[in-house]
């Protein structure tokens, strides 16, 4: 399936709206489009398993009483994919039984039918923002997991010599390390601006501050982290030492474990 694009260029939005009432799902899924977003619709579980299957989604709104998903066994009984995917239920019998559920399913929203459309489709946006900086900071972690083993591999390559430098590997090897090493960080530091920058554009102007949308401590301090890491490695790159690379990566290790606890 291709990707679709809106007026201004860029990727638009994927909902998924599963919902067995015309009633609901035309007007719904109309004014969705009238606001540029893609909406696909669906009328039972398994035709929504099916699309989320062929088709990456931002957003899935789901109703309650629907064919496969009577006691939202649908989100209960659904693989969890790699990416993390906002769900909002919407049902016209809410009940103190299925609010409860959907709160321990982890959804982001419950709304009772009928909606009122233009309220719904700002939650809306802020669940597919708030999903895209989750996915966004997972991506980081991960990255950052992978900068660290090269910077293992360094520390392990100076460690290995001598005062002297000798009794190690050559020095063309450790510029080929630190290399490694740079291209590495310089990657992921520029994936993570792009990503950033792509959410901002996103949010209405005033409000484009992704750590204030997200209540989010932890880029401030991946931030504190890369500008320290960059000085260190320009420190480095001249003078090998072992101790500053060892400091840093611990600094690093106790960040990407405390985002791990948090995530």
């Amino acid at each position: 399936m291709q990707t679709a694009i809106d007026a201004t260029g860029t990727a638009a939005d994927r909902i998924l709206i599963a919902d067995d009432e015309d009633v609901f799902l035309e007007p719904t899924s109309l004014f969705f489009r009238n606001h540029g977003y893609v909406c696909d619709c669906v009328r039972t579980s398994e035709e929504a398993a099916r699309a989320l299957a062929e088709a990456p989604y931002d957003l899935l709104v789901i109703d309650i009483n629907m064919p496969g998903n009577t006691d939202l066994e649908f989100l209960r009984d659904r693989p969890q994919a790699s990416d993390f995917l906002p769900v909002i239920v919407v049902t016209g019998n809410p009940t103190l039984h299925t609010a409860v559920e959907s709160l321990r399913l982890a959804v982001v929203d419950y709304r009772e039918k009928p909606l009122d459309l233009p309220e719904f489709l700002e939650t809306a946006r802020g669940a597919i923002e708030k999903a895209r900086v989750v996915r966004v900071m997972r991506s980081a972690r991960k990255g950052f997991g992978s900068w660290l083993e090269r910077v293992n591999r360094l520390e392990a390559a100076v460690m290995k010599a001598d005062a002297g430098g000798r009794g190690g590997v050559h020095s063309g090897d450790l510029n080929w390390y630190l290399g490694e090493a740079v291209q590495g960080f310089t990657d992921l530091s520029l994936s993570l601006v792009n990503a950033i920058g792509t959410l901002n554009r996103g949010i209405p102007e005033g409000q484009a501050d992704v750590c204030r949308l997200m209540h989010c401590r932890r880029l401030a301090a991946y931030e504190s982290a890369v500008r320290e890491t960059v000085d260190v490695l320009v420190k480095t790159k001249n003078s090998f030492k072992s101790k500053d690379l060892a400091d840093i990566r611990k600094k690093l290790e106790l960040l990407l474990k405390s985002g791990a606890d948090e995530a």
